[in-house]
């Protein structure tokens, strides 16, 4: 028995029932709970439109768009450079190991308290929070992809006196953009996470500060608000960038030479 694969319309149609059931729950949950612990989707909206129409809502998603471009980007770019050196020097990765396993061991809430004694309450600490949880996964994950390059595609390549931007753009990134999509998925997503509860304990302002002070006031339409806006960030990041990124990247997969191949032709 034959099954066919979904055509993109089903796919879509799915999605949007799966949305109607997450606000089906919500409102149920909403009117069981009281409005006083949870807002329903109707009051969220309303409160919605308040917020977008006000200056305190400009300064603090400003505010939180720098500081996730700031400490998302950083931790990617640099889990990027030290996992692409590390995967052509073997001392190198020796030498990180530690520091990788330090940063993947060691709990959240720890970074945290550190990062408040170490920068105070502020961008540079959410930005140290970003940066220093979210770099070990980006790491492991190009580390982890660069090992897989076949190694008969890197001698073809020296023998064709590859230069180094034509060895990155034909051998490794084929074989890279499978665990590389996945890295910048799940940094970009937590990322988001990390700034927004790095603000919640620590900041003065920016969306997480936000959403503490509707807490605090047991506004829950503002609190939710604040919630729908920061999931609307993670998909317009998904949706705008990251798609766009891994249908360009797998194109490199695409014109990747079969395993193997390389010693044949060289």
């Amino acid at each position: 028995m034959t099954t066919h694969a979904p055509s993109p319309r089903e796919l879509l149609l799915w999605s949007a029932l799966g949305l109607l059931a997450i606000g089906v729950a919500w409102q149920l949950t909403a009117q069981r709970l009281g409005p006083l612990l949870m807002a329903t989707p109707a009051q969220t909206c309303h409160a919605l439109v308040e917020l977008v129409g006000s200056a305190a809502f400009l300064h603090h998603a400003r505010t939180s768009l720098l500081r996730v471009a700031c400490g998302v980007g950083l931790g990617i770019v640099l889990g990027l450079l030290l996992g692409l050196l590390a995967g052509h020097h073997p001392r190198l990765r020796a030498a990180l190991e530690p520091l990788r396993w330090v940063l993947m061991s060691v709990p959240g809430v720890i970074v945290v308290v550190l990062a408040m004694l170490w920068f105070g309450m502020g961008t540079p600490m959410v930005v140290f929070i970003g940066v220093a949880l979210l770099a070990p996964g980006v790491y492991v994950h190009t580390l982890k992809g660069l090992l897989l390059v076949d190694p008969a595609l890197l001698e073809m390549a020296r023998v064709y006196r590859f230069g180094i931007w034509r060895r990155l753009h034909h051998v490794v990134l084929p074989t890279l953009a499978p665990p590389l999509c996945a890295a910048l998925l799940v940094s970009t997503a937590g990322g988001v996470r990390l700034v927004v509860m790095a603000e919640v304990i620590g900041a003065m302002d920016g969306a997480g500060f936000a959403l503490a002070n509707a807490r605090s006031t047991f506004d829950s339409g503002q609190l939710y608000a604040w919630v729908v806006l920061v999931l609307a960030l993670v998909a317009l990041l998904e949706l705008g960038l990251l798609r766009p990124l891994q249908r360009r990247l797998a194109r490199w997969q695409d014109d990747a030479p079969a395993p193997g191949t390389g010693a044949t032709h060289a």
